[in-house]
């Protein structure tokens, strides 16, 4: 199983927070030319990393805003995945949008050309954070989007961000309840972090605005109410609409519902399972395995980071030759701990090899970490308690460093 990521780089404006690959638009962008190049990355994983025989789950245009992109621009690339790839029956395909790019119209194309899956980064709901953030639209705008975007789509999830600077957790909270009334399937909720390089960043140095606050007691509310409006927590930041299924009474925070819950983001979740991943844009990422044998207790994994700087990238892209650096059994480890144990996929120690679990004393840290009530460990693997998420670097540091007696 596969996923296709798909980076828009270009934003009407740099948010204050962001220090994603993206660049203001000048509103002269050659569609026609960036569409070529995506192809050539595109066909280029095909023929030479195996895109064209696997199975793929979910197709995710990111950024940036690809909700500025004409409808046609998205339609070509989704059929050269579909002529040349095998999509899963119920593949997913999410489009990332912003209030006041995307309107009611333009969202019934995108759901007429395969689209059935929107992300709305809402962020705030209060214009004065808004403000702060540097976002182009206003809690209005943002509501009603949301609002007139769920009339087109079954499945929407919105993203939020906490612990801002003058934020209080009594305003969060009652932000989040009003947030989390809206007609949505899915929400992602984020703390702000504080980048290097980022406008914000400046501003809290240089006394602007206040540092923000230690975020554990904003999460822990923000479990806590989402739970209580019908959301799950699946993945550290993302809560899914519960459907009726029966609790486990074990202390895991991340249930598991039978079939699975469909309001997961399946794109996501191939991320915290460590599956493939073809990223294809300005600073955009891949993991693919290579040298598969049934022998073999972890696939092996190759590595290709793509050009960030958007105009180099360009270049690049008319016939691209890709980096690849071979992950160590050691990377390996790091990123499936890392990643799995955000989520409700956890981790399964039988994967790992007999030289690496000794190498990291992972059999004696996960009894110590499961004695503490941290970790659920089962014959299927290892999922966090609540007690665990709380702590979620301390553990994942604890368990990739290598063990010395």
């Amino acid at each position: 199983m596969s996923t296709v990521y798909i980076h828009w780089p270009f934003c009407l404006s740099k948010c204050h927070y962001c220090d994603f690959v993206s660049i203001p638009c000048t509103g002269n962008e050659d569609f026609a030319e960036w569409g070529k190049l995506y192809k050539n990355v595109l066909l280029s994983y095909m023929d030479g990393f195996g895109l064209r025989d696997v199975s793929i789950t979910s197709i995710y245009f990111g950024g940036g805003t690809p909700s500025l992109v004409p409808q046609w621009f998205i339609d070509n690339l989704l059929n050269t995945v579909q002529k040349h790839c095998k999509l899963v029956e119920d593949v997913e395909i999410t489009l990332e949008a912003n209030p006041r790019t995307i309107d009611s119209g333009k969202a019934r194309d995108l759901r007429d050309i395969g689209v059935n899956r929107l992300s709305i980064g809402v962020q705030s709901i209060i214009d004065e954070d808004l403000q702060m953030l540097g976002r182009i639209h206003s809690a209005n705008d943002a509501i009603s989007c949301v609002l007139d975007m769920t009339e087109v789509f079954s499945n929407v999830s919105i993203d939020m961000i906490y612990n801002r600077p003058h934020q209080t957790v009594a305003s969060w909270q009652e932000e989040l309840r009003t947030v989390l009334q809206l007609p949505v399937n899915h929400v992602s909720l984020y703390e702000l972090i504080i980048e290097d390089g980022t406008k914000l960043k400046h501003l809290i140095d240089s006394n602007m605005l206040p540092s923000i606050s230690d975020s554990s007691e904003f999460f822990e509310n923000t479990i806590t109410i989402a739970e209580e409006c019908g959301f799950e927590l699946y993945e550290v930041s993302n809560f899914a609409k519960m459907n009726d299924y029966s609790q486990r009474p074990d202390g895991a925070i991340f249930r598991t519902h039978p079939g699975g819950n469909p309001n997961y983001g399946k794109h996501n979740l191939s991320y915290w399972r460590y599956e493939d991943y073809y990223g294809i844009g300005p600073g955009s990422h891949s993991r693919i395995s290579f040298n598969k044998k049934p022998e073999k207790l972890m696939s092996e994994k190759i590595a290709i980071a793509q050009i960030e700087d958007v105009q180099a990238w360009r270049e690049w892209a008319l016939t691209p030759r890709f980096d690849v650096e071979t992950l160590s059994k050691d990377d390996e480890f790091k990123e499936r701990t890392i990643m799995g144990l955000r989520a409700m996929c956890g981790i399964c120690p039988a994967t790992f090899d007999k030289v690496t679990k000794i190498k990291y004393g992972l059999q004696n840290k996960l009894a110590k970490l499961e004695e503490n009530s941290y970790i659920m460990a089962n014959a299927d693997g290892v999922v966090l308690t609540y007690a665990g998420i709380l702590r979620l670097n301390l553990i994942v540091r604890y368990l990739t460093e290598e063990f010395s007696i």
